[in-house]
This record gives structure tokens, C-alpha cells and sequence, in this order.
């Protein structure tokens, strides 16, 4: 876990700043380092994450899974095709919605997945002489901090949802 300051929010706002734009520097620069190792495919990384997070989390409606991931059902809609059609996604009757059927992983996906990350750490063995495992830790602890308090603000209505995280809404967790 990233140390609290004895005073919090003492004169970071400079660092703040510094790290939100790495992220979103570092965001660009692996999707374009994975288009060219051949991780990504020609119908995206989000289809790869749609498949992560249903192995993670189980069943889940396109709604909730659109919730989860801040953007819109019909985006979902859009990146569940292809692993529909590969046949790693199924839609299942949705006991609470019969409008809205739960997206569930099957063992193709399940293995898939599986060769993916394998794919991603041979990659990954390649890099990982530059980096020291602790300072790596203590990045992902910050940026997982980082999505944490922006999470809570925008739940709390803290801020401006639409500025700051769109479309998230309360009970995104909730499947069904």
C-alpha cells in the first residue's frame, strides 16, 4: 500500500498531475507496443478486457459491465461481437431480466485467455530487467489508489460524474 503523508495532500499537486499525464501517456504507449508484438488484434483490446473481466467477475449483463468500465452499453455491445462470433463469450437467460441476457466466458474464452497472457508475459520478460519488482509495486499501489479515490468521489457525487468518470452510477458491482 502507497504510505499516507503525514499530511495529506500536503504539495503533491504537482506530482498529481505528473502522474495522471504518465498514465495517460503510458495508456497510448502499450496499446501501440501491443498492436506491434501482435497482443492486440485486429478487433481490439477492449474485447480482451471484456473477456478478462468476466473471468474475473462472472456473469454480467452489458449494462453492468458498461458501469463498471465507465463507458456506454452500446460501446459493450460494439467489442462483445467478435468474442461472440469466436464463440469465448455466450449470452445466457438473465433470471432477473429477460431483456437483458448475462454475457458468460466459456472455456474457449476461459483458454484463450489463458494463451493471451501467456503471450503477454513472454513479452513482458523481455522488459523486466529495466524495473526493480518493489518500485513496481508502489507504482501499481498508486495508480490503484488513484482509481480508488476518483471512484469514491464520483460514487459520493463528490464531483461532477460527467466530467470526471461518465456514465458510472451507484451499485455498478451489482450482476443481474
Amino acid at each position: 500500500m502507497v504510505k499516507t503523508p503525514e499530511r495529506p495532500g500536503a504539495s503533491c499537486m504537482r506530482e498529481l498531475e505528473t502522474l495522471m499525464q504518465e498514465i495517460a501517456g503510458a495508456f497510448y504507449d502499450l496499446r501501440a507496443t501491443g498492436q506491434g508484438m501482435g497482443l492486440s488484434s485486429d478487433w481490439g483490446n477492449g474485447s480482451w478486457g471484456l473477456l478478462q473481466v468476466l473471468a474475473m467477475e462472472g456473469p454480467m449483463t452489458m449494462s453492468n459491465l458498461a458501469r463498471l468500465r465507465s463507458v456506454s452499453r452500446q460501446y459493450i455491445q460494439k467489442i462483445a461481437c467478435a468474442p461472440i462470433r469466436e464463440k469465448w463469450v455466450t449470452l445466457e437467460p438473465n433470471p432477473a431480466d429477460r431483456r437483458a441476457p448475462l454475457m458468460t466466458i466459456t472455456a474457449d474464452g476461459q483458454r484463450r485467455l489463458r494463451a493471451r497472457r501467456r503471450q503477454l508475459q513472454r513479452a513482458l520478460r523481455r522488459v523486466q530487467r529495466h524495473f526493480v519488482a518493489e518500485d513496481v509495486a508502489k507504482a501499481a499501489a498508486t495508480v490503484s489508489l488513484m482509481r480508488s479515490v476518483l471512484d469514491q468521489l464520483t460514487l459520493e457525487g463528490a464531483v461532477d460524474s460527467e466530467t470526471i468518470r461518465p456514465r458510472r452510477q451507484r451499485g455498478r458491482k451489482q450482476h443481474g
